[in-house]
């Protein structure tokens, strides 16, 4: 690249380092969206639609490991409404209100939440209510400024000191930015629309224009995070020191992502004609950046890269990837859960029997976690390919077909695959957190789904919420409808093993046995170990429970199953003594284990208390597992629950890839990931 074009990006650097000192320092900088008060963006991005505009807001909260303050926020009209510093016209997200007029057919209660930055008029300031949501912990958790949103600190977080209400003008988002030269969403968009590329889809590189908006606003954010650190926590270097440092990291990153990838992921994309650019000898061809992506660079480690979005409103004009706004009525939701349903295909039909089934949780149809609110629901996918994403097909609406895009309540309604009887406590939410399919020949499809799932009774502080009991609900017509089994349900209670096995992972071992991982409530315990014979599943008095060879006294006692919940051992995190808590993999949560026949071991990846994604390995499900190898660390935005996918590669032994899916915070939606293990 020419000289030229390092000092224009030396001179953006100087420029935002300006106007972070500047903003710092407590001087307004004007948003690049900036309209007056007739301009055609809504000074609100949060509308409520239907049913919903009555009772308590249901909202999210974005926090931090450090008890920071939780998001950036824009004000337009701040120091009398200044001209915008960049000429960029945004696009304007046209699918609220839309979104919003769906209204959820579920008769519970809807939970109350926190978004993640309450979006206000210039007259008045929305009073978050008290409850909250999970929360991911993050160090530097970025969010999508609207137009007009004011900032206030969580007031019941033990973890975060009281503050008022501030506004600070930043610059738009980079994913904004990228977001206006690509496709975009439309709800009228027909099915032709869907199907054929168009010179919308082709993929560019990112601008200079947006690297550098990226990087002022990452380090606006993170420098404001630092300054305004938590009474507790260690003194911070000088500003400008810090703001420089942060600054280095950004543009190597930016560096990075506008430089060749390597030979082998280039190799993998540009098969990929559709989205990238065509040319007569592929070396030629522009290096393929996924649409999208989160994060300036999509390759957010040596080893894992970003490959597409699994839900949300991205099009992606030649697939049946994504789009679940208008296909479905989902604007937000996350885990994305993974299970083989062990069908096979029937080539007299004209469907393919043969898919994965992925169960999310709260799921909303509108931005900010409004509209339609559903406890959870399922998708269906039969892609095999997933070097370009996860293709889910469109659903089939009163036909009686069972093997549609997902369960549906209306033509473009996904509905709730596990609603809460009457002889269940109240609950928050269920949230689907293990699946798994067992051969049953008398059943319609030879095969049943099962999903386990917690009940969330109350949502706390970062990564803590309580659980009132889990349990398991079982299909038999693949997945559309669901029953839970009484005799599988775990009350959560200090007397009992079940406190362990709040929340599960499932895999089938070569002994014929299903095994159950759990964990506790919230992101702070650690993995236990249960098994079950296949037909009594559903039957939490039949599982045994892994307890590790304990040395005492007087003598050795060795490994065993025993009937006892209480008895079952830690075998995945909390490990490692005193010192324990600093290395990473201590703490487990949300995780997913599966047997990789590439590897030749079991592989479980989890979250840990630093918000890594970790993997381990074991050559039994009991283990000894190994130590830590960590995939990629915490990211802006924040990202949690891993979820690996039953047809990757390196799982069937025909490659090195590994595909999980992982859930973004601030964009409250699913992604596809994807990790080379001979990077690792």
């Amino acid at each position: 690249m020419g000289a030229a074009a390092y000092v224009g990006r030396v001179g953006g650097l100087a420029v935002a380092l300006g106007v972070g000192s500047a903003v710092f320092a407590g001087h307004g900088v004007a948003a690049a969206d900036d309209t007056d008060s007739s301009g055609s963006r809504s000074s609100s991005s949060a509308t409520t639609g239907g049913s919903e505009s009555t009772g308590s807001e249901r909202t999210r909260r974005n926090e931090r490991t450090t008890g920071e303050r939780t998001s950036s926020t824009t004000d337009a009209d701040q120091d009398g409404g200044a001209d915008a510093e960049l000429d960029i016209e945004l696009p304007v997200d046209d699918t609220a209100d839309e979104a919003d007029e769906i209204v959820s057919d579920e008769p519970e209660a809807r939970p109350e939440r926190r978004r993640a930055a309450e979006a206000t008029t210039s007259e008045s300031t929305v009073t978050p209510p008290e409850k909250t949501r999970r929360t991911v912990d993050a160090d530097v958790a970025a969010t999508t400024p609207a137009d007009d949103q004011t900032t206030e600190e969580s007031a019941d977080d033990p973890a975060v000191a009281p503050k008022e209400p501030t506004k600070v003008a930043v610059f738009a988002s980079a994913t904004e930015l990228a977001e206006a030269s690509t496709a975009r969403f439309s709800p009228d968009l027909t099915e032709t629309d869907l199907s054929t590329p168009d010179e919308q889809t082709e993929t560019r590189r990112p601008s200079l224009v947006t690297a550098v908006v990226n990087v002022v606003h990452s380090m606006l954010d993170w420098a404001r995070q630092r300054a305004d650190a938590d009474p507790a926590s260690s003194p911070q270097p000088p500003f400008l020191w810090a703001l420089m440092s942060f600054a280095r990291r950004e543009l190597e990153n930016l560096f990075a992502t506008r430089s060749t990838l390597s030979a082998v992921d280039k190799e993998a994309r540009t098969t990929t004609t559709s989205l990238a650019p065509a040319a007569e000898d592929p070396s030629d061809a522009a290096v393929w950046v996924p649409p999208y992506s989160p994060w300036l660079n999509p390759q957010v480690s040596r080893s894992t890269n970003f490959v597409s979005w699994v839900t949300g409103k991205y099009v992606y004009s030649d697939r049946r990837m994504a789009n679940t706004v208008a296909r479905y009525g989902v604007y937000g939701t996350d885990v994305g859960v993974m299970w083989d349903n062990g069908m096979k295909d029937d080539p007299d039909t004209p469907y393919n029997e043969s898919q994965v089934l992925i169960a999310v949780g709260d799921t909303f149809s509108g931005p900010n976690m409004q509209g339609g609110w559903r406890y959870n629901t399922l998708f269906r996918s039969a892609d095999r390919v997933l070097s370009d994403g996860i293709d889910i097909p469109n659903g089939e609406w009163k036909n009686g077909n069972m093997f549609g895009g997902a369960p549906l309540s209306g033509e473009f309604y996904a509905r709730p695959i596990i609603n809460r009887p009457y002889w269940l406590p109240n609950s928050v939410t269920l949230i689907p957190t293990a699946g798994i399919s067992v051969e049953t020949p008398d059943t319609e499809f030879g095969v049943t789904q099962y999903v386990s799932f917690m009940s969330v009774s109350r949502w706390g502080s970062a990564g803590r919420w309580t659980t009132n009991y889990s349990a398991i609900a079982y299909s038999t017509d693949n997945g559309e409808n669901f029953t839970i089994a009484p005799q599988s349900v775990r009350y959560n209670s200090i007397f009992s093993g079940n406190r362990n096995f709040q929340q599960s992972a499932f895999v089938k071992g070569d002994d014929g046995y299903v095994y159950m991982y759990g964990t506790p409530n919230g992101r702070q315990g650690a993995a236990y170990l249960a098994r079950v014979a296949p037909e009594d599943i559903l039957n939490a008095s039949k599982y045994e429970y892994f307890k590790k060879e304990s040395r005492g006294w007087f003598g050795t006692s060795p490994a065993r199953w025993t009937s006892s919940s209480s008895s079952a051992s830690a075998i995945i995190g909390k490990d490692g003594g005193a010192c324990g808590a600093t290395k990473p993999g201590n703490s487990v949560s949300e995780m997913s284990v599966q047997y990789n026949e590439y590897l030749g071991k079991y592989i479980v990846l989890y979250g840990d208390q630093f918000n890594n994604i970790v993997m381990r390995t074991s050559d039994t499900p009991e283990g000894q597992w190994s130590d830590v190898t960590v995939l990629m660390g915490q990211q802006s935005g924040g990202i949690y629950a891993p979820m690996l996918h039953p047809w990757s590669p390196s799982t069937n032994g025909t490659g090195s890839e590994l595909y999980w899916n992982l859930s973004l915070w601030s964009d409250y939606n699913i992604m596809l990931m994807r990790t080379d293990l001979d990077k690792l």
